[in-house]
């Protein structure tokens, strides 16, 4: 009896130290296997979140393109952010040379007899045409949204606003400083309207019916204004961002509204025109908006 009673005791302890080591080791285990756990249900968030990410378009994709068009040379990034929307911001710009032409002095078509045998309105009517040189100095930073309604048709609408330049066109004379006799030319003329109270116009440049003057300086300086924000509105054709390939083409055409232009002598005064009969009066008139037709090429980095 003595000895079952041992033998039970040992059996007991025996049971307890094995109950009590399972135990220990269930302890040991569980933070191993709750940090699994919560690895995994990351895992699976970030995968929920980058699935939603690719469905709704949202930056998950970036092209860069070059452009060219009516607003000049371009250089842009494109990415989603929306999967009907994406998001157009770049740089454009006009680097071209000079254009060169002769305008008309309009010293030669003054009649008046009093005016005419002064020595410095003499002088300037003995040159008919004097070269002017006529500088494009338009550049802008844009920023575009682009909406894409239409499921695989690569049709879309844009819309934005062009930051830049309020100079459109720099009119200036080819030989620096050498138009002094038209200045003096158009003081005497100053001097005679105030005097007699006349209005005859002033000597200087044609073009069209604008009258460019000299300055003191001996030249003729003149820039056409425009707003320096510009509102955008437009349609195009085509993709920022390929589908199936790394390259793709797009064509956009629209309006850029500017303003009325002015035609500004370089002290800031505003020239008017004598009239409305010229082509470049009424164009100038009407031109507030500039329209804009460009092509894109694009590649897409991811």
């Amino acid at each position: 009896m003595k000895h079952n009673i041992q033998r039970l005791i040992m059996l007991l302890a025996v049971l307890f130290a094995m109950t009590g080591a399972k135990a220990q080791t269930e302890v040991q285990d569980a933070p191993k296997s709750t940090q699994q756990d919560e690895t995994l249900k990351a895992e699976k968030r970030a995968k929920r979140l980058a699935k939603l990410r690719s469905e709704a378009g949202l930056f998950n994709h970036l092209s860069v393109g070059l452009n060219v068009g009516l607003t000049g040379l371009g250089i842009d990034a494109v990415m989603p952010v929306h999967r009907l929307v994406t998001l157009r911001a770049g740089f454009s710009g006009m680097p071209f040379g000079d254009i060169k032409f002769k305008a008309i002095n309009t010293a030669t078509e003054l009649n008046e007899a009093t005016l005419a045998e002064d020595d410095a309105v003499r002088r300037s009517k003995m040159v008919d045409k004097v070269e002017l040189a006529l500088k494009p100095k338009f550049w802008n930073f844009y920023v575009l949204g682009e909406v894409h309604p239409f499921k695989g048709i690569p049709f879309y609408f844009s819309a934005g606003l062009f930051m830049g330049s309020q100079n459109f066109l720099h009119f200036r004379n080819t030989n620096d400083g050498a138009l002094g006799f038209l200045n003096d030319a158009n003081m005497k003329v100053q001097d005679y309207n105030r005097l007699f109270r006349t209005n005859y116009p002033p000597i200087g440049l044609k073009f069209g019916d604008y009258v460019f003057t000299a300055d003191e300086n001996g030249n003729i300086d003149v820039r056409m204004k425009i707003n320096a924000v510009k509102p955008y509105v437009g349609i195009g054709f085509g993709q920022h961002i390929a589908k199936m390939r790394r390259v793709s083409v797009a064509v956009d055409a629209g309006l850029m509204f500017w303003g009325s232009p002015k035609f500004v002598l370089n002290n800031g005064t505003e020239i008017k025109s004598s009239g409305k009969e010229s082509g470049v009066t009424s164009v100038v008139s009407w031109l507030k908006a500039w329209p804009n037709l460009e092509i894109r090429v694009a590649y897409k980095i991811f």
